[in-house]
């Protein structure tokens, strides 16, 4: 992405630690700007009302991303299948594609903390953003070929199954053909 200007730290940005996460814990539990604004001007901290709204509206965005993340990762693991390494996989890869799309569909931050323009890519960032594309497609056709693989395995060791028992069974070879094709679609 094109390197848009730095900005320069927020007044909110310049106070310690603690009362920024003084200011988070307050937002948490349900307290308004003016409160949250009473609180600091108690604790002598000096920050306008519109820097605190800024701010507060920029943890809120955050905290709604994180939770999206969440659910969309929760959705993910259980709709993939019982494997860890396959729902691992496919899920690093959805999130892979988020944070692309994410990138692609990014915008400025104008100086007065509102949305800019659309961000802007260079040559050095496109080719970046083909190569990374380019790996996910890499990693889907990666998943995609184990998991047949896997399929095959188990398709295999179901048709010899299918032989053992059937023999034991005293099935013929006609039965035992039609059972491993109606059930694993293999002859």
């Amino acid at each position: 992405m094109a390197r848009s200007p730095r900005r320069s730290p927020s007044s909110i940005d310049k106070l310690p630690p603690e009362i920024r996460e003084l200011i988070g814990r307050l937002r948490d539990q349900g307290a308004t700007i003016d409160q949250i604004k009473a609180k600091l001007d108690e604790l002598d901290a000096e920050v306008s009302r519109s820097a605190l709204g800024r701010h507060i509206k920029g943890l809120a965005e955050v905290g709604e991303q994180l939770r999206r993340s969440r659910e969309i990762a929760t959705a993910l693991v259980t709709r993939f299948g019982d494997e860890p390494d396959n729902r691992v996989a496919r899920l690093n890869i959805e999130l892979m594609h988020g944070l692309v799309m994410q990138a692609i569909t990014a915008t400025t931050e104008g100086e007065d903390g509102e949305p800019g323009g659309p961000v802007t890519f260079g040559p050095e960032d496109t080719m970046f953003l083909a190569r990374s594309l380019q790996s996910l497609a890499s990693a889907q056709k990666i998943d995609t070929d184990r998991l047949l693989k896997v399929r095959v395995e188990v398709a295999k060791e179901a048709a010899k199954a299918v032989e053992t028992v059937g023999k034991a069974k005293g099935l013929t070879k006609e039965t035992m053909d039609a059972i491993k094709h109606a059930v694993l679609g293999i002859a």
